[in-house]
């Protein structure tokens, strides 16, 4: 789906998607009520439980009216390529939700708290549990209302029988018998209180650490809230009556940075466009990976955020607690080098390492890692990519302030993501170790490569590439302006002026309005081309190669490579630096080619001359 697309016949697709876990979120406008909605559907790829998920979600919305949960309107099955999946109908909230807001005072904070506790009440009351309150599943209406929302994880809490074998959360703020696949009521007003120290103070508890300074007001209940034996905790009906006393004449206020954005009349003058960072953000994940899906690599994201958080915001990312901000670890985006973060001589241990760092997009390095025999090796990709939303699937652990993500081991795959503190909290390093076959310890090199990772981080800036790329590398280009408007009109519905853009401006996407096509652009770099990689053409000089349905996924595609310039690489072999082009959507594969190759031609005229 793109955007533009109708679904049910009724619902646009206006902005997306968000994905996560096994969803994705989409702002819709319902075209027969003429108001915005947000969509959600499970990617169910044939899976059946994911599909269960988004119904027993459903289920656990349709029967519940509340003013302090989020409201859902409809439950839509849609049929395509001979598979119905259900799309939720829900509320939409501008304001976006609270994981992007900024300490707030502790009377504030409880006001908020009370009107969760009001939600989590009615919740119990109904028999249901939801699992997973957290700041990014909070949203605050216009009217100073505080709903919870996304019931991704929730179920019915009726006896033993029915608890999840694998309980969906968020661990900074999920409580002790949630971890162990335990959950129950009193597991909600756990997180409900850790989600009230992260309001005041930026940042959740840590086991058996004291309460912050910050958060004195509310010690008291949020001691009892947070107490590690469920039945000592209070009942949401005694927090809600707790913290109401607490807010006393408190109001909530909507931020300047979490007023509604989109189609408002008093948009930023200097930027007159919404912004859709969190959308952007997610599918930012989605880039160059060798042997990773797409829903792979977003390795960050949790059960999704119901409200889209499109208003812009001075604060981006995971709240600071601190008001002084550290130098940047980062810095340039452009300049930084990824293969400083990597580790080989921590490697050797797991055999004989070697640093590739001309494979993928430029904000990727490789160590080779090779164990004895001809295909008996490890690749451990490092890479600096967009962050998006700070919950996370995995355990997660903090050092001096840097966020580790374990997540859970796949067959051929294990996965680290280091969550930077401010300023870069806009920037993760996703950390990779795969192996097709074989039995290496995956997990324990994705360890190893992270904690030499956290090292480097904190020393300081990382290094900047040394030499820095030639002046005609692609390295040096920015994909955004390989394609203009005028080429752009190609495509009915595209705003050359609105794009999705990757870290570096080394990958840019164009998504239509009006119907289902997306134009996807990134730099790319690895062995030289030939016939295997799709039918031999030219474009304005340079080698070209044309790949029908070469970018893989449900939809159609049309995939145009065109090689910018080869060079000797440090092993002596030869390195191609290659345009990477995809035209994807609902048209013929004929259009879809046409237009391809079309915007192609215009990209490769747009390069400089390789030297």
């Amino acid at each position: 789906m793109r955007w533009g697309a109708r679904i049910a016949g009724r619902y646009r697709l206006v902005h997306g998607p968000a994905r996560g876990g096994s969803s994705e979120v989409w702002l819709a406008e319902d075209t027969e009520l003429h108001r915005q909605v947000v969509l959600k559907r499970a990617l169910t790829g044939g899976r059946g439980a994911a599909f269960g998920r988004v119904r027993a979600e459903a289920r656990a919305l349709a029967a519940f009216n509340h003013p302090n949960v989020v409201t859902l309107y409809d439950v839509v099955p849609v049929r395509r390529r001979g598979r119905v999946t259900p799309w939720l109908v829900m509320e939409y909230v501008p304001g976006g939700s609270l994981a992007k807001w900024r300490p707030v005072e502790p009377a504030v904070a409880a006001r908020i708290g009370a009107q969760i506790a009001a939600a989590l009440e009615a919740l119990h009351a109904a028999g249901i549990v939801h699992c997973d309150v957290k700041p990014g599943n909070i949203v605050v209406t216009e009217d100073r209302t505080a709903k919870l929302a996304d019931f991704g994880a929730a179920f019915r809490a009726e006896g033993a029988a029915t608890r999840p074998s694998g309980v969906a959360h968020t661990p900074a703020y999920a409580a002790p018998e949630v971890a162990l696949g335990r959950p129950e009521p009193a597991s909600d007003v756990y997180s409900l209180g850790a989600t009230l120290h992260a309001l005041i103070s930026g940042a959740p508890t840590r086991p058996g650490a004291a309460l912050a300074a910050e958060a004195e007001p509310l010690h008291d209940v949020l001691a009892s809230m947070l107490q590690d034996d469920p039945a000592a905790r209070p009942a949401p009906a005694e927090v809600r009556q707790r913290l109401d006393e607490a807010a006393g004449t408190a109001r909530v206020e909507l931020p300047d940075y979490a007023a509604p954005t989109l189609g408002a009349p008093d948009t930023a003058p200097d930027d007159p466009r919404p912004d859709h960072s969190l959308v952007r953000g997610t599918l930012n994940f989605v880039s160059a990976h060798r042997g990773l899906s797409a829903l792979g690599a977003l390795a960050l994201a949790a059960a999704v955020v119901l409200a889209l958080m499109l208003a812009p915001s001075t604060g981006k990312g995971r709240p600071a607690a601190s008001s002084t901000t550290p130098a940047s670890r980062i810095g340039d985006q452009r300049g930084a080098d990824p293969c400083a973060l990597t580790a080989p001589g921590a490697l050797g241990r797991f055999g004989e390492p070697r640093i590739d760092a001309h494979y993928g997009n430029f904000n990727r390095c490789d160590v080779l890692v090779s164990r004895g025999g001809h295909d008996d090796y490890v690749d451990v990709e490092v890479q600096l990519d967009n962050a998006s939303a700070p919950e996370a699937t995995g355990l997660v652990t903090y050092d001096r302030g840097i966020g580790v993500v374990r997540e859970p081991a796949e067959h051929d795959s294990c996965e680290r993501t280091l969550l930077l503190p401010a300023p870069d909290q806009d920037t993760s390093v996703y950390i990779t170790a795969g192996q097709d076959g074989g039995t290496a310890p995956l997990c324990a090199i994705a360890d190893t490569a992270a904690a030499s990772a956290v090292g480097v981080l904190h020393r300081g800036p990382i290094a900047r590439r040394s030499p820095p790329p030639a002046a005609t590398s692609l390295a040096q280009r920015d994909t955004c302006l390989l394609l203009d408007a005028r080429a752009l009109d190609a495509v009915p519905g595209i705003d050359a002026d609105d794009p999705d853009v990757g870290f570096g401006r080394w990958r840019c996407e164009w998504h239509s309005t009006t119907q289902d096509v997306q134009v996807k652009l990134r730099f790319d770099q690895g062995g030289p081309l030939d016939a295997r990689d799709g039918r031999p053409t030219r474009l304005n000089g340079h080698p070209a190669f044309v790949q029908p349905d070469g970018d893989g996924g449900e939809e159609r595609s049309c995939l145009v490579l065109i090689v910018h310039r080869t060079y000797p690489g440090p092993h002596g072999d030869e390195i191609a630096e290659v345009v990477h082009l995809v035209v994807q959507g609902e048209p013929s594969m004929r259009r879809l080619c046409s237009m391809a190759t079309g915007l192609a031609g215009t990209a490769a005229a747009a390069l400089p001359r390789a030297a």
